[in-house]
């Protein structure tokens, strides 16, 4: 079994560090408001949302839960019958209401969410919706405006450290005899998901981390060596094909500057290679990915 899945949240107190989402939550049992949680990949969104719908749905979640990829089915279509037949439609036991989980929302185009906007107002006593977003810009104003909206933060390396941790204790695996944790968790970027993924294929495998770690950072020293070496096109392909592969240009530009920071190159060329990292993870919020792609690959010229 997934350890991802295995090591779920299913309570508000195990949900790390997200102190003020919990404490707020814990008031709703008897009925919440429509929800906003944004923030980087992997730090529990998704798994807040499911934890919540089953504190305040309780045993009645089946039937009452939903849960939509918004950046799968993104379409006006979707809104107009999939969400509004679910919102319409009588719940079932005795819940004060029932809850639709629109995830990855910011995959949903505008007229998507206009519609959604209506909805929201038409069946407020019928259904409550959290949206999960990692840009919050992309979601329409008059949504973010119906919603409490709370920015999930990136988890701290203390709080990643002791939950793989627990997680090792429970397998009855000696967290001792993994070695390098401290560095590959420094590599994770506050993604907590990653780490239990790239964790248990370490153990499972029977690879060491400090492999997995040069695993992890092998594009990157790929991509620093075209730079270094002025193979420009050759740069952009690699990040091309890295965007085809769903890497997004944030988690480049993070990968990227490590490999930057560790290399013994000449300050002015390190700073300037950093410079130009800074800026592309900046702008990575509101470009496109392979336009933005094409950018930094320029700036680095």
């Amino acid at each position: 079994m997934l350890w991802t899945e295995k090591y779920r949240p299913t309570k508000l107190e195990q949900i790390k560090g997200q102190d003020k989402f919990v404490e707020d939550a814990k008031h709703w049992k008897n009925g919440m408001p429509n929800l906003l949680l944004y923030g980087e990949a992997g730090i529990g969104k998704t798994a807040a949302a499911g934890v919540l719908a089953n504190w305040v749905l309780d045993n009645d979640k089946e039937g009452n839960f939903f849960e939509i990829n918004a950046s799968d089915d993104r379409r006006l279509e979707v809104v107009r019958t999939t969400i509004k037949e679910i919102s319409s439609s009588r719940r079932i036991g005795d819940v004060p209401h029932k809850i639709i989980l629109l995830d990855e929302m910011d995959g949903m185009t505008p007229d998507a969410q206009n519609a959604l906007k209506r909805l929201m107002e038409r069946y407020s006593a019928n259904v409550r919706f959290i949206i999960t977003c990692n840009h919050r810009h992309k979601i329409i104003y008059p949504l973010q405006s119906r919603c409490a909206n709370y920015g999930f933060t990136r988890l701290s390396n203390d709080i990643i450290l002791a939950t793989l941790h627990e997680i090792l204790h429970s397998e009855r695996i000696n967290k001792d005899k993994i070695i390098g944790l401290q560095e590959f968790i420094g590599g994770l970027d506050g993604d907590l998901r990653r780490g239990i993924t790239e964790l248990q294929a370490s153990v499972s495998s029977n690879t060491p981390l400090t492999i997995q770690i040069e695993r992890m950072q092998e594009p990157y020293n790929i991509l620093l060596e075209h730079i270094l070496h002025e193979q420009y096109e050759l740069t952009l392909k690699k990040l091309h094909d890295m965007i085809h592969l769903s890497v997004d240009m944030k988690t480049v530009c993070v990968g990227l500057h490590d490999v930057v920071n560790k290399h013994n190159m000449p300050s002015a060329k390190k700073f300037k290679y950093l410079r130009v990292i800074g800026e592309t993870e900046w702008r990575s919020a509101n470009m496109t990915p392979k336009v933005l792609a094409s950018w930094m690959v320029g700036q680095l010229i």
